[in-house]
């Protein structure tokens, strides 16, 4: 994570003061990527620090989440797409901020595409 991701709100403010929905420590595309966004978890807002992956031959698609601190929790995302990009990391936050069931531990998804 970005170590000026102190809190959920001096990450608030960066994003304001940038003019972003996310930020993004990757350079893209890529098949893995390090995305810090805003989104609701078990009833309040925290920051995701996300690692977004592409997953390997055969392997299902996943969310990972860990135990958070201080308003911001580490999320991990395999996605069988071929490469990680503006629009994947779009699509995955949409996702993320509208998925109702997000809980601790690892979800694994069927093909994506069937």
């Amino acid at each position: 994570m970005n170590k000026e991701l102190i809190n959920l709100e001096t990450f608030r403010v960066r994003l304001n003061k940038q003019g972003v929905d996310y930020v993004c420590d990757t350079t893209l595309p890529d098949i893995s990527a390090s995305i810090s966004f805003m989104g609701p978890f078990s009833g309040k807002t925290v920051v995701w620090d996300m690692t977004l992956l592409v997953t390997e031959c055969g392997e299902k698609p996943y969310i990972e989440i860990k135990q958070g601190c201080d308003g911001v929790f580490p999320v991990k995302i395999g996605l069988a797409v071929p490469v990680i990009d503006q629009p994947v990391i779009k699509k995955t936050i949409i996702m993320m901020r509208n998925y109702k069931r997000l809980a601790l531990g690892r979800i694994v998804f069927g093909d994506m595409h069937t």
